[in-house]
């Protein structure tokens, strides 16, 4: 297994499983040279990278880029609007309001939201779609050489993919309790698959004394509170960044419908504490 940190802004491991030490080591240097490759397309730091030239100056220079951005506009057709790809002024007025630590109010909130346009270049953000999307194509560059493993694994931050042969037993942290001590309050068995999860307990503003979640609601311009955690297993990490994220959002009766229309699976885990899964795949602990 190799390690690379930090890759994306997180913590990037890859296993690759072979008969040589020769075919595991070349398939997993290929996974994390690609994600290095891809970075320089994504990065929202990186002035040069594609991304960066795309809010610039509405100018596509890669057909990776041209790729997420498509994918991402199907998205928001899929959920209507709750995906959003372009949602970067309401985070900028919240970012604001936690400057001030002054709540923003409902005019300003009504305006930014009324102005969101998926296709406003000079606000895309595929955060919530990007990171699955290279691990996809990273296991994708593990299985491209000469010679292929057998199996092999990625994770990237909350997301991780399988492919080939075997399988991995994956913990689900519980959100109450997100210590490094604590054991999983869930696992799920991934198998030519991917998972991903997302929260709200580690990203958070804090104004007037109290904490509001920084995952944002873009028909309403709020923070969502009904769900804290969800997790997704689904055919590509891609897809599972995106339901975990619109998950957050979502009803969980919405999200359980949207769910299974992907053939995915999902565990959410209420403001009050409370496990719901859509399949009986997740054990719990």
């Amino acid at each position: 297994m190799r390690v690379r940190d930090p890759l994306l802004g997180t913590r990037c491991e890859i296993e690759a499983l072979a008969p040589t030490a020769e075919t595991s080591d070349a398939a997993e240097i290929r996974a994390l040279d690609e994600v290095v490759r891809l970075e320089s397309v994504f990065s929202v730091y990186d002035e040069s990278s594609d991304l960066s030239v795309l809010r610039r100056t509405e100018l596509i220079n890669s057909d990776e880029l041209a790729e997420v951005w498509s994918l991402a506009l199907e998205w928001h057709r899929l959920t209507d609007g709750v995906f959003h790809p372009a949602a970067q002024p309401l985070i900028d007025l919240w970012n604001e309001s936690a400057r001030l630590d002054t709540l923003p109010s409902d005019a300003a909130l009504t305006e930014v939201v009324s102005a969101l346009d998926p296709e406003d270049y000079r606000h895309i953000d595929f955060n919530a779609l990007a990171k699955g999307w290279i691990a996809d194509r990273a296991l994708d560059a593990a299985f491209g050489g000469d010679e292929s493993p057998d199996g092999a694994w990625l994770s990237l931050g909350g997301d991780l993919v399988h492919r080939g042969d075997g399988s991995v037993v994956v913990g689900i942290e519980d959100p109450g309790r997100p210590y490094d001590n604590v054991a999983p309050m869930a696992t799920i068995e991934v198998c030519n698959e991917a998972l991903a999860t997302s929260g709200t307990v580690h990203r958070y503003w804090t104004i007037e004394g109290k904490r509001f979640s920084r995952v944002l609601d873009p028909r309403t311009g709020r923070p969502v509170e009904r769900v804290r955690q969800a997790s997704v297993v689904a055919h590509t990490a891609a897809t599972a960044d995106v339901l975990a994220t619109v998950a957050l959002i979502l009803e969980p009766e919405e999200t359980f419908d949207l769910v299974a229309s992907q053939n995915a699976a999902c565990l959410l885990v209420t403001k009050a504490g409370d496990m719901l899964q859509s399949t009986d795949r997740f054990k719990r602990e």
